[in-house]
């Protein structure tokens, strides 16, 4: 495992739908935490990780947080709040070009989903550049708002630049003082990303507002949990591209499906370690498959990323969603098997679990070739039912397709692994980087399918992580503070360029403060650069280190353990083939070298290593698969 390399403690959570994951290092010593997840109420389980923390490293909970030197959090706060449709009523000032665009969109997009109807929640307003003038118009549009339910305004007023959207804060504070009760809170979209494209800016500004309160509401209270526990240091929240900022500071919508981005801030370490040229990563869930890329460990990065399908303002780590994880369901239509697009989620889950599921899943399909044990909890918590495995394999697609019950099994299996491959195969066709390609395999399921799903895309080294249970818990271990800024200028406006760099170095001095850094602790990167004719786009990123894990060698013996079982495992589909089952926590303490067929069951990860593959661990903690020449 990797480690510390001093005596202060590091605490990384990634909250995800099912369970919440942690990685907790204290003196010199690193531990991965696992706890299920609390809908309800998020600051329950976060509790009860913080309380397994202090159990692992031997201290009390005050204790444990008073030695705390850094801790970062991921929450699926604002993606529930999306997928629920939970937010506010969002009422948006617009200025003429923004009135057209929010009157562009088309009915199913997200945005218009948010301002549905649209004539309630939108107020055109033209302004003089008199604020005198303009105040009666501005102040009568905000009551109309407020009077159609509005509980959050959005100002978008790109027409007049920087300064319409000044004058309307002058008018609507001077009406609403923050200091009263009845204030209304005001987001103004240029306070968000200098974007020329009216309709990604008013995206970007209404979905943020539409994340805001719940996620204010939660972090406060999640932070304030932790102090009354002895917390001194602040409540980091990890974001969507792959920086951290303390709760005061955060932007809601950058916390928007953040749990991925973690788990390719972990691929980028361990490739930077490693020397990696070229890296693909999956991440296997219950109901999808997140795969990225990299290239001499750098990460992809969206310039405007995406909500649902909706192009935003602000950059987003570039992570592609596959459909297909263990939940997805297979069935026959018109004599072709189907993998998805249905999952059985989380509930009633795969038809193994027995908790009412009767369609095939994926899950399913591994219980029925032997890789799972029937014996063992899946994830540690849920006892499997071979016999219900078997039934929905059998009804849903061995018998439509005229199969035995495990080449139905296997067609399932492979099926997932084909498609995942193939896009694996074609992302780096499409990519000029040179190199060997390594595959790093996370998530639940990652290590069950990653050699074959190497094979099919034509690579033959895979890297398991140490930490792959909890490896975007991991990854988020690797954040730091950073606030980026941009500001639109008129190309040749010399000065202009000046005042814009000072007015954001301003800006960054003032948040990097509040973010608890003194500024000798922050570095500071200015640039500028052509967006278009005529328009020159400045830009600031500060950015101030927090601890990181390191890959320390660690002494470890060589011989392999004894298996502790065998099973026959269908790695065909039609022969069952005598396996040894290796446990996990036996194999992490040697530098083994175990040759395929084998499978390395732990509770919550098992790795497969089908025939004509090799597993070898490290001096890292790291377990490499290689295929055999």
């Amino acid at each position: 495992m990797p480690t510390t390399t001093d005596q202060r403690v590091t605490i990384d959570i990634d909250t995800g739908g099912t369970f919440t994951d942690g990685v907790v290092n204290a003196d010199g010593q690193t531990w991965p935490i696992k706890v299920l997840t609390t809908p309800h109420d998020l600051t329950v389980a976060l509790r009860e990780l913080i309380d397994e923390a202090a159990g692992r490293v031997g201290v009390e909970q005050e204790e444990l947080l008073r030695r705390v030197e850094s801790i970062r959090y991921s929450t699926t706060l604002g993606t529930n709040t999306v997928i629920e449709r939970s937010g506010p009523r969002i009422g948006v000032l617009a200025g003429p070009s923004a009135a057209r665009a929010v009157r562009a969109l088309q009915p199913g997009d997200l945005v218009a989903d948010v301002l549905d109807p649209l004539e309630w929640h939108v107020r055109e307003v033209t302004l003089t550049g008199d604020d005198d003038a303009d105040r009666e118009p501005v102040l009568q549009a905000v009551e109309e708002l407020l009077q159609r339910g509005a509980e959050r305004l959005v100002v978008v007023l790109p027409d007049e630049g920087g300064a319409g959207e000044e004058a309307v804060r002058r008018i609507v504070l001077g009406e609403y003082p923050r200091h009263i009760l009845g204030a209304l809170p005001v987001l103004f979209s240029s306070e968000l990303d200098a974007d020329t494209d009216v309709g990604r800016r008013v995206a970007t500004a209404v979905l943020n507002a539409y994340l805001h309160p719940q996620l204010e509401t939660f972090l406060y209270e999640a932070e304030s949990v932790l102090r009354a526990r002895g917390l001194h240091k602040p409540l980091f929240v990890f974001c969507n591209d792959g920086t951290t900022n303390r709760v005061a500071k955060v932007t809601a919508l950058k916390t928007h499906n953040s749990g991925p981005a973690g788990g390719v801030e972990a691929a980028r370490a361990l490739a930077r370690h490693y020397g990696f040229a070229r890296v693909a990563t999956i991440d296997i869930g219950g109901t999808s498959t997140d795969v990225a890329f990299l290239a001499d460990a750098g990460i992809e990065e969206s310039r405007r990323g995406a909500v649902d399908g909706t192009e935003l303002s602000l950059p987003m780590r570039r992570i592609d969603a596959l459909g297909g994880g263990g939940g997805t369901i297979a069935e026959v239509a018109d004599g072709v098997l189907q993998l998805g697009p249905r999952s059985a989620g989380a509930a009633p889950g795969p038809a193994s679990f027995g908790f009412g599921g009767t369609e095939a899943t994926v899950t399913d399909a591994n219980l029925v070739l032997g890789v799972f044990d029937p014996g063992q909890r899946f994830a540690g918590r849920v006892a499997l039912d071979p016999d219900r495995a078997r039934r929905a394999v059998d009804e849903h697609v061995a018998t439509p397709l005229g199969l035995t019950t495990e080449a139905a099994a296997h067609a399932i299996r492979e099926a997932l692994e084909r498609r995942i491959g193939d896009h694996l195969r074609a992302g780096f066709d499409e990519r000029s980087s040179s190199g060997q390609a390594v595959l790093i395999a996370f998530g639940g399921g990652g290590a069950v399918h990653a050699a074959r799903i190497a094979e099919h895309a034509g690579i033959d080294r895979v890297l398991v992580p140490g930490l792959a249970s909890v490896c975007s818990a991991f990854g988020i271990g690797f954040a730091d503070v950073e606030h980026r800024y941009t500001r639109l200028v008129a190309a040749g406006d010399e000065a202009g360029l000046e005042r814009a760099e000072e007015e954001l170095a301003r800006r960054a001095r003032i948040d990097m403060r509040g973010e608890g850094f003194s500024l000798d602790d922050v570095t500071f990167t200015a640039a500028r650069s052509t967006v278009e004719e005529g328009t020159v786009e400045v830009a600031l990123v500060a950015r101030a280190a927090l601890p990181h894990i390191g890959f320390p060698e660690q002494e470890r013996p060589t011989e392999p353990p004894a298996p502790a079982s065998t099973r026959e495992v269908f790695w065909d589909g039609e022969r069952p083939t005598p396996t040894p089952v290796f446990a996990a926590e036996a194999v992490e303490a040697t530098r083994a070298r175990i040759a395929g067929p084998a499978i390395v069951a732990g509770d919550i990860v098992t790795v497969c290593v089908p025939p004509g593959w090799t597993l070898e661990r490290d001096q890292h903690d790291q377990s490499f698969l290689t295929r055999e020449a």
